[in-house]
């Protein structure tokens, strides 16, 4: 593993990376692009989720950067600082890009690079990240609006007249009930 965060170390110090440094600033002015940039990870991540360099701890570490730019952009976690904020951009437009210091087209090793560099960065954001984990567990779960407008207008698909009278018009306990020596 520490030769993956010295891999990713020198990624971060490339050329390559200092230039996309610059883009994530920009981004930063624009949540929108920040939020089509999450989404656009995200879509890659899962359709690369089955590569050996993006399995378990790397995707896991994927997802929780991707919330916690996230939850920052949109106002409701304050308490990333900005250098960070930055980083954490720059690392998803790298892991966007098709050509980087290791070309993304070449299976496997082409998300090499950008495995290293996303775990050289978690690993030092680490304190940073389980504030975020922190504040992130104790946050209620969210119902978007149109979840919401779903489930209030189900129907039940249960019987809700369950231990009432079937019969408007017979009361309660005047059900007759037929028994073989009836038949």
């Amino acid at each position: 593993m520490d030769n993956k965060r010295a891999e990713g170390k020198n990624v971060a110090q490339s050329a390559i990376f200092k230039n996309i440094l610059n883009k994530a600033e920009a981004y930063l002015k624009h949540p929108s692009q920040v939020a089509k940039l999450v989404t656009d990870t995200l879509k890659k991540a899962t359709a690369k989720k089955g590569v050996g360099a993006l399995a378990g701890e790397v995707w896991e570490n994927l997802q929780l950067l991707t919330r916690m730019i996230k939850a920052a952009t949109a106002g409701e976690y304050k308490g990333i600082p900005t250098p960070t904020l930055v980083g954490g951009v720059a690392v998803l437009i790298y892991f966007l890009m098709p050509i980087d210091v290791i070309p993304d087209v070449i299976p496997v090793i082409g998300l090499l690079d950008d495995a290293s560099l996303l775990a050289w960065f978690m690993t030092s954001i680490k304190s940073e990240l389980d504030r975020f984990k922190e504040w992130d567990a104790t946050r209620p779960i969210k119902v978007s609006p149109k979840e919401k407008a779903q489930q209030e207008t189900e129907t039940p698909t249960t019987d809700t007249s369950f231990g009432t009278p079937k019969y408007s018009d017979r009361a309660a306990g005047d059900v007759q009930i037929e028994t073989k020596s009836d038949l």
